[in-house]
């Protein structure tokens, strides 16, 4: 047995966000594009102006900068020879974002069409064909043991300096910043957030069927499970939640001389909307589990999610959403609940951590393949809950056959990925940030959702029966082939 009870200082997360200021014009110009295709469809442009909103949108934001010589010049560089510049986005979309931008139509890039699931999909699958898989920045950590017992002290209150908060900005020229503002309320309670995660996580890679164990000790208890550590913690006088959190997701963590830029990604739902001949396009939500610790020894606030680093784990909170990403809590949980919620969040890192390690060819850390940010927390709902309010869940079923409780939950998913699926507007707006679709920030968004929904709670014939359509189709089907073979039948017996 191996003991380690120092206090480790608290480290800073690397930010995804957090740019190189060499890279410079390059940046810039990959944020954008990146950028630009993540607003799909809803005219924001007659929707929001500069002086009403304290966020732009991205054809403002791009019809500013091209006036800029240098930046044009870098721009027309990027996308001749960079065709991975789009991350995600497949050929088709980078082809058409290309000609939008050198067409200078940027107010195209406000209605740019959003993809649907299957489509995301097989941007997905396209963009990961040309990746270079060379480094390894996506495998998942080592296990926390090599075979030995492990034994560590809480290490909370934790040594650290909270951030500054420009911690996570990075100036990329022009006018642009890249990155979070950090929250300085967190910021008080980032060192024992970041070491409260880092022993989560690394309690719940320990085997369920024994072997080598990482414990934690504390006050003369080894505790070697996320739910034993915060159940003793409960005990010793912490108050522990769980919040089941909903935003929109921000792509692009944008700012441009000192306001937020709109950079959501926004997806085709194929819902109708009535009185009009378009179909549904929102926002694509993100969901979280926060778990907040108030007592005598530890406070922090923690949240966990998959993440698009590729990672199902235990994150600490340090950051300020921008406005426009709203926020609304749908679930929460306390006593037995949250320690049950706590119990399954751990057992979905050891899984995730298994399958990524059978299957390190996934590109994008298993972004997608594996779900999305919706996914876990769809399985924490669904077993919580009895069923799940989340939108868009996109994870494939085969990768999770061997991982028990977590490829049951997985199994029993409503996924949107799957061919011929159809949306279900309960889940699309199960997913919105907002109690009242009063406060969404688009006006256009706001009365396409009051749409659908009057027509979902009048029961107005549309294509949300898609699917007993369908069931009523094969059946119809059957029942029609079953009839010619009797008539068959008929004529065979009669010519007898």
């Amino acid at each position: 047995m191996r003991i380690a009870g120092r206090r480790r200082p608290a480290r800073r997360e690397p930010n995804p966000m957090m740019v190189d200021p060499m890279m410079g014009l390059g940046r810039v110009v990959s944020i954008l594009i990146l950028s630009g295709p993540l607003l799909c469809s809803a005219p924001l442009r007659a929707d929001l102006r500069a002086d009403e909103a304290p966020w732009l949108p991205v054809s403002q934001v791009m019809s500013e900068l091209a006036r800029n010589p240098d930046f044009v010049e870098a721009l027309y560089r990027r996308l001749g020879r960079d065709p991975k510049a789009g991350g995600i986005l497949g050929p088709d979309e980078i082809k058409r974002l290309r000609e939008m931008i050198l067409g200078k139509d940027f107010e195209g890039l406000d209605r740019f069409p959003g993809l649907t699931v299957q489509g995301m999909g097989r941007s997905v699958r396209l963009a990961g064909a040309v990746m270079d898989r060379s480094s390894d920045d996506g495998l998942p950590p080592e296990p926390a043991t090599d075979g030995a017992a492990v034994d560590e002290e809480l290490g909370i209150p934790a040594v650290g300096t909270p951030p500054a908060p420009d911690a996570y900005l990075r100036p990329l020229g022009f006018g642009l910043e890249a990155g979070d503002r950090v929250d300085p309320a967190l910021a008080e309670r980032y060192a024992d957030g970041l070491r409260l995660a880092e022993l989560l996580n690394r309690l719940s890679l320990n085997a369920p069927d024994g072997g080598g164990r990482y414990r934690v000790a504390l006050d003369g208890r080894t505790l070697d499970t996320p739910r034993a550590l915060m159940e003793t913690l409960a005990r010793d006088g912490h108050d522990v939640e769980v919040r089941d959190s909903r935003y929109f997701a921000n792509f692009g963590d944008l700012i441009y001389h000192g306001r937020d830029v709109l950079t959501p990604f926004w997806i085709d739902t194929q819902l109708p909307v009535p009185g009009t001949d378009r179909t549904l396009l929102v926002p694509v939500s993100h969901s979280q589990h926060e778990l907040v610790v108030r007592g005598p020894v530890v406070n922090a606030d923690l949240s966990f999610y998959f993440g698009i680093d590729g990672q199902a784990v235990f994150r600490p909170s340090v950051t300020r959403d921008q406005a426009w990403v709203m926020g609304r809590v749908a679930h929460r949980y306390r006593g037995e609940d949250a320690m049950e919620v706590i119990r399954l969040a751990g057992v979905i890192v050891r899984a995730y951590d298994a399958i990524k390690r059978r299957h390190p060819e996934l590109p994008f850390g298993g972004y997608y393949a594996l779900g999305v940010c919706n996914d876990v927390n769809a399985m924490i709902e669904l077993r919580m809950r009895g069923a799940t309010t989340l939108f868009p869940l996109t994870l494939d079923p085969q990768f999770f056959t061997d991982e028990g409780e977590v490829g049951r939950l997985a199994e029993s998913l409503p996924l949107d990925s799957r061919w011929r699926a159809v949306a279900d507007p309960r889940r699309i707006l199960g997913s919105l940030p907002v109690d009242d679709l009063a406060a969404l920030p688009l006006p256009s968004l706001r009365e396409d959702v009051k749409k659908v929904r009057a027509a979902l709670e009048s029961d107005r014939p549309s294509r949300y029966a898609a699917g007993d359509v369908a069931l009523l189709g094969a059946a119809a089907a059957v029942i029609l082939v079953a009839g010619l073979w009797s008539v068959r039948l008929w004529f065979v017996r009669g010519r007898r």
